[in-house]
């Protein structure tokens, strides 16, 4: 039986999109996890009745948690096993605000963290959760003789950031700006393999770097959604 693709969380927005920075990937798949959503309601005083009257306020975003498995030392193949701070670190960086969406002036925005997405699974089938990062806990629990660490758990809370009636389909059609569409990164995919399909021209994969800021034609992470403007 085939197993399991391992897991990923990636970085979808800002600096950190499409970067090996922005991608963390899970050494070990979780073996459970948890998603929780709950809504807010007002009540107002019902006269002559035991019951007051319930206005509905919103709903609130659904939740994850999972609790991850890190060990570099049953990993090592005999090398000296890696410094889990370097890759673990990683989750709170995600959590940092996204200098790159920092602006100025009279309509400046708030910056903010940048938004995530975790993916585990095959194409189809798979779990894909838009998020952002609400709370990270890391505990080593094994160490190098220089103090190194080895082995660790890391707690996730995961708020999602995709209302589900905006959730994309498989393959997003438009959003956004007049004229433009989304496209997700999978394995293997390629800017000018994409332009290809979008535009028919696959040396017109410049448009499609310049409007998401990629460097080149394999600046690329699964997960991540590209703007696929306007020809």
């Amino acid at each position: 039986m085939a197993m399991p693709s391992k897991g990923r969380l990636v970085v979808i927005e800002g600096e950190l999109a499409n970067t090996e920075e922005g991608t963390l990937d899970f050494f070990y798949n979780p073996t459970e996890y948890s998603i929780s959503k709950s809504n807010s309601w007002q009540t107002k005083a019902n006269k002559g009745h035991n019951v007051p009257k319930y206005e509905f306020a919103g709903g609130e975003p659904r939740q994850l948690t999972m609790e991850l498995f890190f060990d570099s030392y049953l990993t090592a193949n005999g090398a000296p096993p890696k410094d889990l701070r370097k890759i673990l670190n990683k989750l709170f960086n995600f959590m940092m605000i996204d200098k790159g969406g920092q602006t100025r002036g009279p309509n400046s925005r708030m910056s903010k963290p940048p938004k995530c997405r975790l993916m585990w699974g095959k194409q189809t089938n798979h779990l894909s959760f838009q998020c952002y990062i609400t709370s990270c806990s890391v505990k080593y629990t094994m160490f190098r003789q220089d103090g190194v660490p080895v082995r660790a758990t890391a707690n996730l809370t995961l708020k999602e950031a995709l209302d589900s009636e905006d959730r994309l389909p498989t393959n997003p059609t438009s959003q956004g700006e007049p004229g433009r569409r989304l496209h997700r990164v999978v394995e293997g995919d390629r800017l000018d393999l994409i332009a290809y399909r979008e535009y028919g021209e696959a040396d017109k994969w410049r448009l499609i770097a310049d409007a998401n800021r990629l460097r080149s034609l394999r600046d690329l992470v699964p997960g991540a959604v590209l703007a696929i403007p306007p020809s």
